[in-house]
């Protein structure tokens, strides 16, 4: 191999910055891997921590993209065990403690879906979920001798509505 093909494996060019891939001297064994332990550490001095181990995902983007779906679900369900107080039902009966994870479970999907919206539309940038429900939450109607009057929507209100594709209330 010439310099400029060092690793054995197109698809292991990404990990020339960590790893030294040799063929091994045995031919029974194929490949030597070798850490490049300074840059590694120097790595991690400035990064987390994440492991995942899998065998049917094979590329990183998708196997720290499920991670992270999962972590927002996870932190949805501890969430939902909090605001919602969930985590101890406090009811007395099987019905009640059904209808009360199903209104919960509601709860969740319609968070999972803001999630993803905000995925999609690149709303991160911009704010986080519990921005986005706080500045919703700041939407006010006032009744007076029967006639409905919407208080003046902020751009930021007006610019989440098109996000996710919701018709402005007036």
């Amino acid at each position: 191999m010439g310099p400029g093909n060092r690793y054995p494996r197109p698809e292991w060019a990404e990990a020339q910055k960590y790893l030294i891939i040799r063929k091994s001297a045995h031919p029974s064994s194929g490949y030597t891997v070798t850490l490049r332990e300074e840059v590694v550490a120097k790595e991690l001095n400035t990064a987390g921590w994440l492991d995942i181990v899998n065998k049917q995902i094979t590329d990183a983007k998708a196997a720290l993209t499920i991670y992270r779906q999962k972590d927002v679900v996870e932190k949805r369900f501890l969430r939902m065990k909090v605001n919602l107080n969930l985590g101890r039902l406090g009811v007395h009966s099987d019905d009640r403690m059904q209808n009360k994870a199903f209104i919960g479970f509601i709860a969740l999907i319609l968070l999972s879906h803001l999630h993803n919206v905000m995925l999609d539309q690149n709303l991160y940038k911009q704010m986080t979920l519990k921005k986005l429900l706080l500045t919703l939450a700041k939407l006010r109607v006032q009744h007076i001798h029967g006639h409905r009057i919407l208080f003046t929507l902020t751009g930021e209100q007006k610019a989440i509505y098109k996000a996710l594709g919701v018709k402005q209330p007036m």
